[in-house]
C-alpha cells in the first residue's frame, strides 16, 4: 500500500525531530570533553569548530523541516492540492537549502569517518585515497542536484529523471565511501586486537567498537534510502530526513570516543601494555608478595651512590617509612616478586 506524500512528509519531520534530540545530547557532550573534561594540555579547535558545524547545519535542516510542516499544513492547507501539492514542489527555496544543507553535513560526516580510517591506518593516506576519491565524487553530485531542485519548477516529484540521476548518484557515493570505509576499519581493528592478543572479555566491547567506528549504522540508513528511492515510494521521505541528523550523530560518537580514548589504538595501546605485563611477570612464589613496578622509585639508587642509610633506600622502594630507623626492618628479598 502506497504511502500519501504528506503522510510521509509528516511522520519524517517527527522522526527528525527525535533524531535531533539525541543529536542535541551527543553535542554537548562532545563540547563537555573536548573543553571542560579534555585530556589534553590544549583544546582542539579543529574538533571542536567540526562538532559546531554540524550541530548547526542539522539544527538548520530541522527547522526548515518545521517550517515547511507548518506552511503545508496550516498555512496552505487550502490551496489547490493541498498539502500534497505543496510538498511535491521541490523547487521551493526552503527545500532548496534543505538539499544543499543535507550535502554539506554529508560530505563533512563522511570526512570525519575518514579521518578515523586515517589515524586506525597509523596516519597512511595511501589506505585513504579511494574514501577521499568517493566524498570528492559525492560532493560534485550533491550541489549539482541543489542546482537541479532550484530548477525544476515544473517538476513536482524527487522522483524524476533528471533528479534520480543526480539524487542516485549521491546516495549511491555517500553509500560506497562508508562501506569502503567500514572495511578497512574493520580489517585493521581485527588485525591490531588479534595481535594484541585481546581477552575473551574483550568480545562484545570490540564489536561495538567496530559498529560505531566504522558508522554501519550509517550506511545502513543509506541502503534502505537508496532503495526505497529507486522504488519510487514516498516512505523515502521517512528516511531521508532523519538521515540528515545521523550525518551529524555518527561523527559526533566517533569524535567523543577520541575525546575519551576509547577508540581502537587507545584499546590496542592497552592490551599491548597488559600483554607485556604478562610476558615479564614471573612465578611468584608462595607467600611472596608483589609489589607494582609503577611504585618503584628507582631514583633512590643515588641513596647507595651518596651514602645514605639504607633504611631509607628500602623506604623509598616500599614506599613505607623505615621502622626505628634499622635495616632489619625490611622484608627479605627472597619474599619480593614484581608484576
Amino acid at each position: 500500500m502506497a504511502i500519501a506524500l504528506d503522510k510521509a512528509y509528516l511522520s519524517a519531520i517527527w522522526l527528525e525531530t527525535l533524531f535531533y534530540g539525541m543529536n542535541f545530547v551527543l553535542f554537548w557532550a562532545c563540547l563537555t570533553m573536548l573543553t571542560i573534561r579534555r585530556r589534553t594540555p590544549k583544546i582542539n579547535k579543529l574538533l571542536v569548530g567540526i562538532a559546531m558545524t554540524m550541530f548547526a547545519f542539522s539544527t538548520s535542516h530541522v527547522s526548515l523541516g518545521f517550517q515547511r510542516l507548518i506552511e503545508g499544513f496550516i498555512v496552505r492547507r487550502d490551496w489547490p492540492g493541498g498539502p500534497g501539492a505543496f510538498f511535491s514542489d521541490v523547487s521551493i527555496p526552503a527545500n532548496v537549502v534543505k538539499v544543499g544543507i543535507h550535502t554539506v553535513n554529508s560530505v563533512i560526516g563522511d570526512s570525519v569517518v575518514v579521518w578515523r580510517c586515517w589515524l586506525v591506518w597509523g596516519r597512511d593516506w595511501k589506505m585513504c585515497i579511494v574514501p577521499i576519491v568517493l566524498i570528492i565524487a559525492s560532493a560534485v553530485c550533491g550541489f549539482a542536484q541543489t542546482v537541479e531542485f532550484a530548477r525544476a519548477k515544473n517538476l513536482h516529484s524527487a522522483f524524476a529523471h533528471s533528479l534520480q540521476i543526480w539524487n542516485g548518484s549521491l546516495f549511491s557515493l555517500s553509500l560506497a565511501t562508508n562501506v569502503t570505509v567500514t572495511v578497512l576499519i574493520a580489517m585493521r581493528v581485527w588485525y591490531m586486537l588479534r595481535m594484541a592478543g585481546g581477552t575473551a572479555s574483550f568480545r562484545y566491547w570490540r564489536v561495538l567498537v567496530i559498529i560505531i567506528e566504522s558508522g554501519m549504522i550509517y550506511s545502513v540508513a543509506l541502503i534502505c534510502e537508496l532503495t526505497l528511492y529507486f522504488l519510487g515510494s514516498n516512505a523515502f521521505y521517512i528516511i531521508y530526513d532523519p538521515i540528515a541528523q545521523l550525518t551529524a550523530i555518527t561523527p559526533t560518537m566517533i569524535i567523543i570516543l577520541a575525546a575519551l580514548q576509547l577508540t581502537t589504538n587507545d584499546v590496542h595501546s592497552r592490551l599491548t601494555r597488559s600483554k607485556s605485563a604478562r610476558i615479564f611477570k614471573p612465578p611468584q612464589v608462595d607467600g611472596s608478595t608483589t609489589a607494582p613496578l609503577e611504585s618503584m622509585n628507582f631514583a633512590a639508587n643515588e641513596a647507595i651512590l651518596s651514602g645514605e642509610p639504607k633504611s631509607t633506600f628500602l623506604s623509598e622502594i616500599s614506599g613505607a617509612p623505615a621502622e626505628h630507623g634499622s635495616f632489619a626492618s625490611a622484608k627479605p628479598a627472597g619474599q619480593v616478586s614484581f608484576a
